[in-house]
């Protein structure tokens, strides 16, 4: 592995061939350049930048740049003063449009194959059946030689207009025991006008408004955490450049053009804790970079940027006190990707706590199943037990094996290995309203993946039984659950209907991929991150992307 070069620089405008400042008429041309051709940069390019959308805001925003900043809107030019108050309001033209495909096939573009079986059955059930590529292929640091092919094929059996009728094809086909999901394509974005005021005057208007800081752009009333009980709002501050305009979500989307691995600093202390061990931090940062490049093309396709600073994507919350020691500790890391047999980026998923076993990437989202994310035990000595089993899974979840590396309280998150959660009798009528089925008289059909987790459940009621499936809507239905993995004391009345209910949970999150709290503790025990990866990802091997 060669040595890594100091990546973050404490200026980040345009430079020349030797690095050195570029007089501000360059700087301004280049600002005008960057607004031309942002829609068709190439991820992974020159400094390997990338495109990260690091916040929404309706229709104003406001913020400051401490050292002054170049901007370019409209055509126009021109320099912001150190602390000037800027903002900038947004008018809109045109609503974005979309289309609501009903997928019931994910594949890689080389597995293609496999989508005629799939497609043999809809077919001979009379859906009208078509297909999306989304993704891309990679090419090396030579920009020639293809490395991997990122792309996927879809397989849907409706499209519409609107997100309604998809939305109810999708619960009838689950309700009838069928994998499906619905995949929101983007056929263009909203149009409209944003305007640039410094100190209160207007500057320019125009489509798109490029902002280069001299060092950070301050965003003021960064939402974050939408659907989430930690959502809020927070200042942030960003280095990198900056582009303003009207987004896929009618709203003006604020994408930071930044090297990837600038980005990994924020990414890493963002996603674990900032105090773990470096082999930990190393290998998040080598689980992040596969996760942005795998994603490429497929979970923001057509939005105009690679991926997304929420949970959605990977949370970033810019440049904070924690970066620049975190840079240091992982750039022995710099462009090491894993890769599956065939080559191709793992999208190296993971979350907070396994809760002793990580779950199969199927049974969470609707994907085909990945050997190498087809959950293990997180732990040194695995112990004799059938998670998928209902008794044992009790066992597990109750009693849980001596052992288990997520059960460390000393390192972050080793405090959710273990949980419980009372829903009363106020909460549980607001569950039944969700289930639409009247009172709820007992809960049967219970699926448990290799986790323990649970992935199906029907709930029968007075006038119909309701099932849900998938470990999320498990989670959200219940209240926000810490994950799927849990056992259950139902509270009923004197009829016989289910009032309330005690949990006892495993875990945080879905489970797949790298158990970042097992990771931890892996890493205060001495594993190299190397060795921490080839545990959570069996079967994969690090690849040196540039």
């Amino acid at each position: 592995m060669e040595p890594m070069p100091s990546f973050i620089r404490m200026d980040h405008g345009p430079r020349s061939g030797r690095g050195g400042r570029r007089p501000s008429l360059f700087r301004w041309l280049a600002l005008v350049v960057a607004c031309l051709f942002v829609a068709v940069l190439p991820a992974f390019g020159g400094e390997r930048e990338i495109l990260i959308k690091v916040a929404q805001y309706p229709r104003t925003l406001e913020f400051t740049c401490a050292d002054g900043a170049a901007w370019a809107l409209g055509g126009r030019t021109g320099q912001i003063k150190p602390g000037a108050k800027g903002l900038i309001q947004g008018t809109l033209a045109a609503r974005a449009v979309k289309r609501f495909h009903v997928v019931v096939a994910d594949l890689p573009r080389g597995e293609a194959a496999k989508l005629d079986d799939v497609a043999a059955g809809w077919k001979a059930a009379g859906w009208p059946l078509h297909t999306l590529e989304l993704g891309k292929a990679f090419t090396g640091p030579d920009g020639a030689t293809p490395v991997a092919d990122g792309r996927r094929l879809l397989l849907a059996i409706s499209v519409s207009d609107d997100p309604a009728p998809a939305e109810a094809l999708v619960a009838s086909l689950t309700a009838a025991g069928e994998t499906c999901r619905v995949h929101e394509e983007v056929i263009h974005l909203a149009q409209g006008s944003v305007t640039l005021k410094v100190d209160g005057e207007v500057q320019a208007t125009g489509q798109e408004l490029v902002l280069e800081p001299t060092q950070l752009v301050r965003l003021y009333k960064v939402e974050y955490a939408v659907g989430y009980p930690w959502h809020g709002f927070a200042d942030r501050d960003y280095r990198g450049r900056l582009h303003v305009r009207w987004g896929a979500h009618d709203a003006l989307d604020c994408i930071l053009q930044h090297d990837l691995d600038a980005v990994l600093a924020g990414i890493v202390p963002s996603e674990i804790s900032a105090k773990a061990e470096t082999a930990a931090l190393q290998a998040q940062a080598v689980a992040a970079r596969g996760e942005i490049m795998a994603m490429i093309g497929v979970r923001h396709a057509a939005e105009g940027f690679d991926t997304c600073a929420e949970q959605h994507c990977q949370v970033y919350n810019g440049e904070t006190a924690y970066v620049a020691p975190i840079a240091q500790k992982i750039a022995p890391t710099r462009g090491l990707v894993l890769a599956k047999p065939d080559g191709a980026v793992l999208s190296a998923v993971y979350s907070s706590n396994c809760g002793g076993h990580s779950e199969a990437n199927h049974l969470v989202w609707s994907t085909q199943p990945d050997p190498i994310l087809g959950g293990i035990w997180d732990a040194a000595t695995p112990p004799a037990l059938d998670l998928t089993e209902e008794e044992q899974a009790g066992v597990f979840i109750k009693t849980p094996p001596a052992g288990c590396f997520c059960n460390d309280p000393t390192v972050e998150g080793g405090d959710k290995f273990r949980w419980t959660k009372a829903i009363g009798a106020t909460d549980w009528k607001a569950i039944e309203g969700q289930l639409g089925v009247g009172r709820i008289k007992k809960v049967t059909d219970i699926a448990r993946g290799f986790s323990g987790r649970i992935y199906q459940m029907t709930f029968v009621g007075e006038s119909g039984n309701k099932t849900v499936k998938k470990e999320l809507a498990i989670r959200q239905l219940l209240g926000s659950l810490r994950s799927s993995c849990f056992v259950a004391a139902w509270k009923r009345d004197a009829a016989g209907f289910i009032t309330g209910v005690d949990l006892t949970g495993a875990g945080f999150g879905h489970g797949v991929g790298m158990c970042q709290t097992g990771a931890q503790a892996q890493a205060k025990r001495g594993w190299t991150f190397d060795r921490i990866l080839s545990h959570f990802y069996p079967g994969s091997r690090l690849k040196q992307w540039y």
